[in-house]
């Protein structure tokens, strides 16, 4: 099915507004049985970088931000005060695996093109990777390095190659392919990129998680499908309360701010208790399609911050249309300097078909 040269969703008397993601965007994956560790004394799994990095070193210690929706960035630098002692271990292996978009890790400076690819193609995006690892390095941390810091990184040389998979195949399963799988796949259809390193360099890490972290939790609802003309509604919820920044996207990458707006300038979601949007005040929204006769996909991406103090230095000043991206990719560095226990980030995806299901 072909996509829209370009998309919005509007409001009922004609305001443009962007695009939105998916849950689980950068959700980490389950390793294997063979790259499973105890490192110490919490469970860490092995998750991958979209792409490698040549100071391995450089990545221990880093900030890892993640949220139980996934959404993972590794922090460009590491936290002020933070220091690390390198222990090298030689491990010399073989391997294939495949990995959904949706479950790579970016760095935060490269969380934008992310973000394009999302928009672009949603879930039906996978990598394939082909590696020969040779080492593994692991970090003892001392000082304020964060909450969950990268503990260990995978060194070794490779192949990375970005599939589109075809979408009626893909669905509900890309995201999902556990680490050590066989790459290749019948429904991969279309090659996006790829990458091949002859020098080691990381290519996966794995975590640790400071055990008094407090947890924030928060979800968003709405449909995975639209058709041209229907009503759009989203459904927030979360554990505590907290103060939204959503931000909608089209397909090629140009977008919005749709929240915090005029009519809703503090949107809050009470703990355990749900808030939907557009509310009672506001006019309602329509799902709408640049071509009315090509589908096209739109990407939510929101923001959660559980002090105010925060949302308020955040939120967006006056911004000219479409640089919701270039405004997503600011704030994600600049939440380097934020707990993670204090805010959260979710994205969700979503077509819109024509009226006639074409």
């Amino acid at each position: 099915m072909s996509r829209a040269a370009l998309l919005t969703m509007t409001v009922l008397w004609g305001m443009s507004l962007g695009a939105c993601t998916k849950q689980g965007f950068l959700a980490a994956p389950k390793a294997d049985g063979e790259v499973a560790e105890k490192i110490g004394g919490f469970s860490s799994d092995t998750h991958f970088l979209l792409e490698p990095s040549g100071d391995a070193e450089g990545l221990l210690g880093r900030q890892v931000r993640v949220t139980s929706a996934g959404a993972w960035t590794i922090a460009d630098e590491r936290a002020p005060g933070c220091e690390v002692r390198v222990k090298e271990s030689s491990s010399s292996y073989k391997k294939k695996y495949r990995v959904g978009l949706g479950d790579l890790t970016a760095f935060a400076g490269g969380y934008k093109d992310m973000l394009k690819l999302e928009a672009r193609y949603g879930r039906s995006v996978e990598a394939e990777y082909e590696i020969q690892n040779f080492k593994t390095l692991t970090a003892d941390t001392e000082g304020p390095c964060g909450e969950v810091i990268v503990k260990s990184v995978r060194v070794g040389s490779g192949f990375r190659k970005l599939v589109r998979a075809a979408e009626g195949a893909a669905k509900g399963r890309v995201g999902k392919g556990g680490i050590g799988v066989e790459g290749g796949r019948e429904a991969a259809t279309e090659a996006l990129d790829s990458m091949e390193w002859g020098d080691p360099q990381a290519y996966a890490f794995s975590y640790d998680r400071a055990a008094q972290q407090k947890q924030f939790d928060f979800w968003v609802s709405m449909p995975e499908k639209l058709v041209e003309g229907d009503p759009v509604r989203f459904e927030f919820s979360a554990n505590e309360t907290a103060y939204l920044i959503a931000i909608v996207l089209e397909e090629t990458g140009n977008g919005d701010v749709l929240y915090p707006s005029d009519s809703v300038p503090l949107p809050t979601v009470k703990g355990k208790a749900n808030l939907v949007l557009p509310s009672p005040d506001e006019k309602k929204i329509a799902a709408s399609l640049r071509d009315p006769k090509t589908a096209a996909r739109e990407t939510l991406v929101v923001y959660a911050f559980t002090h105010r103090e925060d949302f308020d230095r955040f939120k967006p000043a006056a911004m000219d249309a479409g640089e919701g991206l270039a405004y997503a990719e600011k704030l994600e560095k600049a939440l380097s300097q934020v707990p993670i226990s204090r805010w959260s980030r979710v994205t969700k995806s979503y077509e819109i078909v024509p009226k006639d299901g074409e």
